[in-house]
């Protein structure tokens, strides 16, 4: 009788949230680096208008192609996450879809409202997922 060991390629371990948090950081820091880029060379149509330009759907449409597209892509992870060795899975271990990633970069800020909202309750959640990682069915894992 021969036996053979496979080792499953589906990694079930979650990520730390102080790991995902660093991973995040970091991916912020380069974002806004692109934004101010981009800010640099485009004419800024409004002066005085802080928060309403039409300068912010392009940092919008920038923020959700570098997450959306880095967690959809071979590497499943954005720059942080790959830094962090993490990677952004589905429930059945596979690579998100874009609509999927899409949907989870639009509904971060509602997780981050929450996790604040959790943290002033001094409610504990032991499972690791995020708003954003329900709705989704995705997954941080550690490599």
């Amino acid at each position: 009788m021969q036996t053979t060991y496979t080792q499953s390629r589906n990694k079930t371990e979650l990520a730390e949230l102080g790991t995902r948090l660093v991973a995040f950081l970091l991916d912020v820091l380069l974002l806004l680096t692109l934004i101010g880029v981009a800010d640099f060379f485009t004419f800024s149509s409004d002066d005085s208008a802080l928060l309403i330009k039409p300068e912010r759907l392009l940092h919008l449409l920038l923020g959700l192609l570098y997450f959306a597209g880095t967690e959809t892509c071979a590497c499943q992870a954005t720059l942080g996450k790959y830094l962090m060795h993490l990677r952004v899975t589905d429930h059945k271990g596979d690579r998100l879809t874009f609509k999927a990633a899409a949907l989870r970069f639009f509904a971060r800020p509602v997780s981050v409202v929450l996790f604040i909202f959790r943290v002033l309750v001094n409610m504990h959640n032991s499972t690791r997922r995020t708003f954003h990682d329900r709705i989704t069915g995705s997954r941080v894992v550690q490599l």
